[in-house]
């Protein structure tokens, strides 16, 4: 499974040797070692032996039965196939056991807590194994080290950080193009990873690629999400009438049992805003915040709503919902998202220390992530300050980057700089 000159060199440095001491201690040549790292020559079977013995190199070690590799492999099997449920039981199983039962076993131990962690939205405790997972995806043959390279960029995916992001979706679809093109989640990915940068005909593709795969496999969890994010890029795009939108998010509603589900409540709030139903805007947004257990989605529905309360005019709401957010929240991104609509609500965006920030913290941040949509809602609301200061020269800088936007100017016109 694992490229063993990557492997040597991984254990050698962790052990801060130099290859003459390694060769030194295995008895051969430097050049050898260099040969065997660089992936230019294979050890014999004895100067492996040796190599893996010096360098404690578990990875090589020949692998023993033992009874809980099967539900290792069930774990694994529910969780490629998003049985959240089966997932669940055989992490609570398993994670009774110390790390030291699966040394054996680390490659798939490691993968399963990685991924499962990733599809429950705990960043946090998939960081724990984030170190490992890197340096499977960098030992690891490409047959093998593919999902690791697909699960870290869902990592970074929902970490907001869009260029990480893409950078490991995409060594994972050029290592194995062909697992590529059968493989629906990466499809997912790509989709939910143009859908933030604002690239919807990308995101569509996708989505509408790994619903086929999904179809024809009748993986019914993914199909339904491939769904969702479809409907999600539909509804940025308004491709689609806004009460086609909110009719088939309705049907979803009612002919699934979902885990999805109160996202979709969400994506109903975003249609009914767009539709200028504030009042049914609200109704869903309130049923995300309430049914949501995981936090990071949680806040996502909790600033959406500070909005929706924020274009009511209903200023002493939109700051207690987010202040509300900010308290639960960990992520950068949103710490940006309710800053701004605070201070706009507050009426100081037309502060020199309101447009510094923006200009030398925020706006760089999201372009170095990748979130240029965020960096270009920014450039909007520069362009609309500037404008409302009669700094014309200043406006039109900003709105070359990204003309306006009529969320942003609505709130804006309604909360005047102080």
């Amino acid at each position: 499974m694992y490229e063993k000159g990557k492997l040597i060199r991984k254990y050698r440095k962790e052990h801060n040797w130099t290859q003459g001491k390694l060769a030194k201690k295995v008895n051969t040549s430097v050049t050898t070692i260099s040969r065997v790292e660089s992936g230019q020559s294979y050890p014999s079977e004895e100067l492996m032996s040796r190599i893996a013995k010096v360098l404690q190199i578990r990875e090589l070690s020949h692998p023993e039965y033992h009874p809980l590799n099967t539900q290792l492999t069930s774990w694994q099997q529910s969780i490629n196939q998003r049985n959240y449920a089966t997932a669940n039981k055989y992490y609570k199983e398993l994670k009774k056991f110390p790390i030291t039962y699966f040394y054996n076993q680390r490659v798939i131990y490691t993968w399963c807590n990685f991924q499962h962690a990733l599809n429950l939205f705990h960043t946090d405790a998939a960081e724990k194994f984030l170190e490992d997972a890197k340096k499977f995806a960098d030992t690891l043959t490409p047959a093998n080290n593919y999902p690791f390279h697909k699960s870290i960029g869902l990592y970074y995916l929902l970490l907001d950080h869009i260029k990480d992001a893409f950078t490991y979706l995409n060594i994972a679809s050029k290592q194995d193009p062909v697992k590529f093109e059968k493989d629906g989640e990466i499809h997912l990915y790509y989709a939910l990873a143009y859908d933030k940068i604002g690239q919807t005909l990308c995101s569509v593709s996708y989505a509408s690629t790994a619903l086929s795969i999904f179809q024809s496999t009748l993986n019914q969890p993914n199909i339904l999400l491939s769904r969702i994010i479809k409907i999600k890029s539909s509804l940025r795009s308004q491709q689609l009438p806004i009460k086609n939108i909110i009719q088939e998010l309705h049907t979803i509603l009612d002919n699934y049992t979902s885990i999805h589900r109160n996202y979709i409540y969400y994506l109903l709030g975003t249609a009914y805003l767009a539709d200028n139903d504030f009042e049914s805007a609200l109704k869903y947004c309130r049923k995300a915040i309430y049914n949501e257990k995981i936090i990071p989605l949680k806040v996502i529905y909790i600033f959406f709503n500070a909005l929706i309360y924020a274009l009511l005019e209903d200023e002493e709401m939109a700051l207690n919902v987010i202040d509300g957010g900010k308290s639960l929240n960990k992520n950068k991104k949103y710490d940006y998202y309710f800053y701004l609509l605070k201070g706009i609500i507050q009426g100081t965006h037309g502060s020199e220390n309101y447009r510094n920030k923006l200009t030398n913290e925020i706006i760089p941040y999201f372009q170095l992530t990748g979130n240029s949509l965020d960096a270009k809602y920014c450039h909007a609301i520069l362009g609309d300050i500037y404008y409302q200061k009669s700094v014309y020269k200043k406006a039109a800088d900003n709105y070359y980057i990204y003309p306006k936007n009529s969320y942003i100017s609505e709130l804006l016109a309604k909360y005047p700089q102080k």
